[in-house]
């Protein structure tokens, strides 16, 4: 998984507006000791609050816009590996156990008795996706695995004494 793009151009984004409060705060404070009338003043803040809104809200944009290129989970209609995912007190049964890399997989996740949590961590042992596997429902998740390795599912909610004890793995080839 790649991550660090998004935090590369938020990191961007926060200099370049620290910048342009830093140059407010000077603009502002060599201009204290000059007398203005308040009429001007007031017009000038209106003009300021008004550009300053647009500036925020076409960074905000621009932000939310990059960090959306690199997410985990499968996108577009293609071709999917569809992944069968029961949840019982304690165990997952996992179907099929060996995943492809680089293509998006959908689980289809369900429950044979009470609520589960299931938690897919990637072999670094960090969370890629969570989704709830509950009794009656099938609950989707997208993701696609770039790393090659063996995944472990844990039970992300309280189900019962032996809860600690709910893992399961597959393997992305």
């Amino acid at each position: 998984m790649h991550y660090g793009e998004p935090q590369v151009g938020i990191g961007i984004a926060f200099l370049v507006l620290a910048l342009v409060i830093a140059s407010v705060f000077v603009i502002v404070a060599s201009h204290t000791t000059a007398d203005v009338p308040f009429e001007r003043v007031q017009r000038v803040g209106y003009w300021l609050r008004k550009r300053w809104l647009a500036f925020l809200v076409l960074l905000l944009v621009l932000v939310v816009g990059l960090s959306l290129f690199r997410l985990p989970y499968a996108t577009g209609g293609g071709r999917r590996t569809v992944v069968e995912v029961v949840g019982g007190q304690f165990f997952w049964i996992i179907r099929p156990s060996a995943l492809p890399v680089d293509t998006p997989i959908r689980f289809d996740v369900t429950s044979k008795d009470v609520n589960h949590g299931f938690g897919v961590y990637d072999p670094a042992g960090h969370l890629v996706g969570s989704v709830q596997a509950m009794p009656g429902y099938h609950n989707k998740l997208d993701l696609t695995f770039h790393t090659r390795g063996t995944y472990r599912v844990l039970c992300f909610e309280f189900c019962g004494l032996s809860h600690h004890l709910m893992q399961g793995s597959f393997t992305v080839r």
